[in-house]
């Protein structure tokens, strides 16, 4: 064994002089995969900064288009209101009545008044002979019952500038009577696309819930079906939310599109930012994050030679230490083992003294009990705690086996360890316990069960053993001998409490802390 242990030494000695180049390459790989997950993590900031920003955007739009809407719709129920019984053909009779009732309206925005047929017969603004809407969309869906309703982006029959309709159904005895409607001019979005501040290259538009262009600013030069592109569909599954557009149908450019669904109303306010605008901050950033990050790259490669030095050191420390461990771990396993084979012996001589076999038997019980602890502990390595759940099995199924009654034992043991100083106790207490079940509670019957069950309680463990036996009167005579006297020491020891009782048959409970290691492991 001493010839390849001084080979493997060797090969390791010749190693080394090329082991400083791997580290301090390796040491370089990752701070180029570091550096590069900075610049990866920093442009999808950017992106997430610009999804969010536009988010936020498309709510503010939603509100204002909300706003929009509910002043319009209040105007349009005023005009329905004093319009009434009285006949729409002869609206200019009232004409003076209903622009009071309307009130003042923002600048450029004009209301209008048709018959069923769709022929407009009055308007605040100028008047084209002949216009009829019947054929339009938004009239259709009037008619057919809906009770309000938006016309896709068009333009104006009079300013010939880009506008779109509120407009409202008006019911005469629950016939369709005729529309109101206030032709909104789309530059009304100018002031409040500014205020905004996402870039000159950014839009914010209102699309109607079939996919058809409302308004846009920038105006758009003609009505668009947006329905038909990628993140469309997504405001069939969600109120908001995000979509990187590459390619915008109307003007080209890629923007980061956020929907906003608004309140009460069949329309999707949209804000879009254009993807470059926030990709050149991140370009400024990365370059301002290079003239830093550089010269500590070159800095920290310049010490590499340095930390692979100090890394042989600390590897050959670290080595010694794991041979060192390893020898106290097979010392203590051994110890263990040895303690286990000494205590074999005991027991054999034992059971070849001349004594009463009562005696002979709970002694040698009381010695297996110590060897299933320090078995327990060299077969798992686990030298600081000890598993109770398989040595507790263990012990009861050994003492049922030494008895050979007909006895149903039940275990409920939650896999549960407690400290090394513990766990020999405790093996005695369950050893002293199931074996007077086992002498007193079952003795001459066939219908015997005992149930054992272990579980933690907070920051204690509870041991609980009952019998089906008659009870602690049949026991009284045992309560003042040696098994009486060890469990009481032995919880003592563990420093718990336990009590016994009749509850169809005899109860031991024992509740007792579960001790934590002194020193936990850095």
């Amino acid at each position: 064994m001493a010839e390849p242990a001084k080979a493997d030494q060797k090969l390791m000695r010749a190693a080394r002089p090329a082991l400083p180049i791997w580290l301090a390459a390796i040491f370089l790989a990752a701070l180029t995969t570091v550096a590069a997950f900075i610049v990866v993590e920093n442009y999808r900031t950017a992106l997430r900064d610009g999804e969010t920003r536009a988010l936020s955007s498309a709510h503010v739009v939603a509100a204002h288009l909300q706003w929009m809407i509910e002043a319009s719709d209040q105007a349009l129920q005023r005009i329905e209101a004093e319009v009434a019984d009285r006949p729409i053909a002869s609206v200019h009779e009232y004409a003076d009545e209903l622009t009071r009732a309307v009130g003042e309206m923002p600048d450029g925005f004009q209301y209008t008044l048709m018959d069923e047929t769709g022929r407009v017969v009055f308007s605040s603004g100028p008047v084209a002979p002949g216009i009829n809407h019947s054929d339009r969309t938004y009239f259709t869906m009037l008619r057919d019952g809906q009770e309000l309703a938006f016309s896709r982006a068009l333009m104006d029959e009079f300013s010939g500038k880009p506008s779109f309709l509120v407009a409202r159904r008006i019911d005469r005895n629950n016939t369709f009577a005729g529309v109101a409607s206030i032709n909104i001019p789309n530059e009304s979005l100018d002031r409040f696309w500014a205020s905004l501040d996402l870039g000159p290259d950014s839009t914010i538009s209102a699309v109607r819930d079939d996919g058809w262009l409302v308004a846009r600013r920038p105006a758009a030069a003609r009505a668009v079906d947006i329905s038909t592109t990628d993140w469309f569909p997504l405001t069939r599954e969600q109120d908001n939310g995000v979509y990187h557009s590459a390619v915008s149908p109307i003007d080209g450019h890629a923007r980061i599109v956020a929907f906003w669904k608004v309140s009460g109303a069949p329309l999707i306010a949209l804000a879009a930012i254009e993807r470059q605008e926030m990709l050149d901050q991140f370009w400024r950033n990365l370059w301002s994050d290079a003239v830093i990050i550089l010269p500590l790259m070159a800095v920290l490669i310049f010490a590499a030679a340095w930390i692979n030095r100090l890394l042989y050191r600390t590897a050959a420390r670290n080595e010694a230490l794991e041979e060192a461990l390893e020898r106290n771990r097979f010392l203590l396993r051994e110890i263990h083992h040895r303690v286990k084979n000494n205590l074999q012996a005991v027991l054999a001589l034992i059971r070849l003294q001349p004594m009463p076999v009562e005696a002979r038997e709970d002694m040698s019980r009381r010695v297996a009990a110590m060897i299933a602890v320090h078995e327990q502990i060299y077969r798992t390595d686990q030298f600081e705690r000890v598993e109770v759940a398989p040595y507790a099995e263990r012990l009861v199924r050994e003492i049922a086996s030494s008895y050979d009654l007909p006895v149903a034992i039940e275990l409920k043991l939650e896999p549960l360890t407690v400290d090394r100083e513990q766990a020999l106790p405790l093996g005695m207490i369950i050893n002293e316990v199931v074996s007077n079940a086992f002498k007193y509670a079952f003795a001459g019957r066939t219908d015997g069960r005992l149930g054992v069950e272990l579980h933690q309680d907070g920051d204690d463990f509870r041991l609980v053993i009952r019998d089906n036996g008659p009870g602690m009167d049949v026991t009284a005579e045992a309560s003042g001998g040696m098994g009486s006297r060890l469990i009481a020491s032995f919880v003592r020891q563990i420093g718990g409490e336990y009590s016994t009782l009749t509850n169809g048959g005899a109860v031991f409970e024992m509740t007792a802390p579960l001790r934590q290691d002194e020193e936990e492991p850095a």
